[in-house]
């Protein structure tokens, strides 16, 4: 079987999509108190023909607006973090061997279409040396590979115990992580940024 290399823009593209994927899941829960909250006090406002009384019900959502703003300056916060770790070679990559996954229900507000929900069942990867990888939601991992892009799915279904993975984190935000199967990539660190 032929690996493919696993190069600094493949792993960039991989965390970014990783980041991008939170943030929206956390614009897309705020943003449903934000839109009904605020017609809801432009509605208040009018009919009682007392603005203070639409102030006070806006000020619901002026708290999930201070907290978006918070959430987002803090993802643009990592998005810079993922670069210039990339560009000062500040990326630590271990190979780990692979234990098991896990499905666990976390607290993580977010939307479920029309309602919100407060919490989630996620998929961790376990490993033996006691690192551990959330799964990201999205369609496909490794999207930059011609070879190797492969749905959650299809990354647990390869994934067999002892299998060897590189794990990727960036030094100073271990929460920012990603796993390669080692059977079907490596890792040059010669190779291109």
């Amino acid at each position: 079987m032929n690996k493919e290399t696993l190069t600094m823009e493949g792993i960039r593209s991989d965390l970014m999509k990783m980041l991008h994927d939170q943030v929206s899941n956390q614009a897309n829960w705020r943003f449903s108190y934000i839109v009904p909250v605020t017609a809801l006090a432009v509605l208040a406002g009018v009919l009682t023909r007392n603005p203070f009384i639409g102030i006070a019900v806006f000020c619901i959502a002026a708290y999930h607006i201070v907290r978006f703003i918070m959430e987002y300056q803090e993802y643009q916060k990592e998005k810079r973090a993922i670069v210039s770790a990339i560009e000062h070679d500040e990326i630590s990559i271990s190979t780990e061997i692979f234990s098991h996954t896990a499905n666990e229900v976390i607290y993580e507000p977010h939307s479920v279409g029309k309602r919100s929900d407060v919490t989630k069942t996620i998929t961790r990867y376990y490993f033996n040396g006691g690192a551990s990888w959330r799964v990201p939601r999205c369609a496909k991992h490794y999207e930059w590979s011609k070879e190797y892009y492969i749905s959650s799915k299809g990354l647990e279904n390869i994934s067999l115990k002892g299998d060897e993975f590189y794990f990727v984190s960036l030094q100073k935000y271990h929460d920012i992580a990603y796993i390669y199967p080692r059977k079907n990539f490596e890792f040059d660190p010669n190779s291109e940024k």
